[in-house]
């Protein structure tokens, strides 16, 4: 069991506000061995790490992503939402999270965000990124769009990539096979065929977003790379009274 990694969702998420440097910085505290965060493209191109298509949930201002500068993304408090404490904390750039990456040993799961907006552009900007700062052996670029996924592969042959599915698990080892990805699934796919058929052809999985031990009781964990997890603390105990 101790052979799976465990990635801290958004960051250690249930401590921090989600896809802040806090919360980056609070899962290496916590032990994680990967972190997985989501990104889209400012008004003027800028590479940041947000997960909702609107600034409204997770700050103090109103509008989309796309629609608003980096200076005015900037602008906004991303903390105070989540705690009082927390009211300086700002939304990153994939840039400064990749700075910060460097120093860590830590693995970093990329997630592109254009099942809701096209972003075009986002898959150069983010290839540019790790390839500036030669991490791309630490980092999986994911997606729900696979024609974003398609779109990174024509551009580079070879950075890691995941098909991020749900409950669309029809031809996922076929897609995943086509694009040379790894597939990320919730619990539910690891019952069906397609998940025989991953294992078969090699295809690394990685599941999310667990936060209870007892959900892996039917799982074979020899055949998870990872999990990505919301409960960091709660898995790494299992895990370790497990091995």
């Amino acid at each position: 069991m101790t052979n799976v990694k465990l990635f801290a969702h958004r960051g250690s998420c249930t401590m921090c506000p989600e896809n802040t440097m806090a919360a980056f910085r609070q899962a290496q505290r916590e032990g994680a061995d990967g972190i997985e965060l989501d990104v889209q493209l400012s008004k003027d191109g800028y590479v940041v790490v947000i997960h909702d298509r609107t600034v409204t949930r997770t700050t103090n201002g109103r509008g989309t992503v796309a629609g608003l500068t980096f200076q005015q993304l900037r602008s906004l408090d991303a903390g105070s939402w989540y705690n009082e404490a927390c009211i300086d904390e700002k939304i990153p750039t994939l840039e400064e999270v990749l700075i910060w990456i460097k120093t860590t040993e830590l693995e970093l799961n990329i997630e592109l965000k254009t099942d809701e907006e096209p972003y075009p552009g986002i898959e150069q900007a983010v290839l540019d990124l790790i390839n500036e700062y030669a991490l791309r052996d630490r980092i999986v670029l994911s997606s729900f769009n696979i024609e974003t996924l398609k779109r990174v592969r024509d551009l580079d042959d070879s950075v890691k990539l995941a098909y991020l599915i749900s409950d669309q698990t029809e031809e996922a080892v076929t897609k995943a096979l086509s694009l040379k990805s790894d597939l990320h699934c919730q619990l539910s796919f690891m019952k069906t065929e397609e998940a025989e058929k991953a294992v078969q052809e090699g295809i690394a999985i990685r599941l999310y977003t667990v936060n209870e031990a007892e959900e892996l009781i039917s799982i074979n964990l020899n055949y998870i790379e990872a999990i990505i997890t919301d409960a960091l603390d709660v898995l790494k105990k299992a895990f370790k009274v497990g091995s």
